[in-house]
């Protein structure tokens, strides 16, 4: 089994996205940073990486769920794993809610009544195999020397150390009620979580050797919201315009010791250029 913990090297830049969910046209812009920043670039998404629209949304597009787009999740997932192929160890996402949902996780629904069901409809058996397997190797959370912490949801749970991570059971949880599991220890508030006060988001990094912790799973119409001292939520696709859409690029050679480090137009950059 593949580490909970995803540890970054002391160099190079770091590019983060947030949740895709089945926007194909975004992850190709993500990877277009990714490879023009150079051989020495990670990219690490956040969660969330399928799950879209379902034909009758995207005819009938709402306009606060931002720039309309069909979910492309089965071909979004082939290109993901391209990626990972072509820079080995570069390329990674962590656990969300909806990517849980298929090796275990309560049944997710925004589109559909289960998202995972109806996604794995969509796929053959080889498929579904490549989803499960690519979906069981997330990390829960990826920790860098320079002080940032990346998580999915809002960093509210109570972690000690990051050993208790590594022990935190993925499975059998498909029965759950959402409300029930977001209360599971750790788990939970890491998938779910949509806030942490002051105290919960320092104690939080603090375990994990960290400054500040930057996660998406909230929608920021703005593109990106700080959330006092030590929280960056950021909303890279899912739900924003695309002149909005951030993701964040840092110096993995530099220190963040608070959200104030990350600035416009140079750690919060827009996915679409201006």
């Amino acid at each position: 089994m593949a580490s909970r913990v995803l540890r970054l090297p002391e160099r190079g830049r770091l590019l983060i996205g947030t949740d895709l969910q089945g926007n194909l046209t975004d992850f190709r812009r993500l990877e277009a940073h990714f490879l023009a920043a150079g051989d020495d670039a990670w990219l690490v998404l956040t969660g969330d990486l399928v799950h879209g629209p379902d034909d009758e949304t995207a005819d009938n597009w709402p306009d606060f769920l931002g720039t309309p787009y069909r979910d492309e999740s089965p071909a979004l997932l082939d290109a993901f794993l391209a990626l990972k192929a072509r820079a080995p160890g570069r390329v990674h996402c962590l656990l969300g809610n909806h990517d849980h949902a298929h090796i275990g996780g309560p049944a997710t629904y925004k589109f559909h009544d289960d998202e995972a069901a109806a996604l794995e409809r969509r796929l053959d058996e080889a498929g579904r195999a490549r989803l499960k397997a690519a979906v069981q190797d997330f990390p829960l959370v990826a920790v860098a020397p320079c002080g940032v912490v990346l998580l999915h949801a809002a960093p509210s749970a109570n972690l000690v150390h990051p050993d208790e991570l590594e022990a935190v059971r993925l499975h059998g949880y498909q029965q759950m009620d959402i409300m029930d599991f977001a209360r599971v220890p750790l788990l939970g508030p890491l998938l779910w979580s949509r806030m942490a006060k002051e105290h919960e988001a320092e104690r939080f990094v603090r375990a994990l050797g960290g400054e500040v912790a930057v996660y998406g799973h909230d929608i920021v119409r703005e593109g990106y919201a700080k959330d006092g001292p030590r929280q960056l939520c950021v909303s890279t696709s899912f739900g924003c315009q695309d002149e909005v859409k951030t993701y964040v690029e840092v110096d993995l050679s530099a220190r963040y010791r608070g959200v104030d480090d990350f600035r416009d137009d140079v750690e919060l950059k827009r996915l679409v250029p201006r």
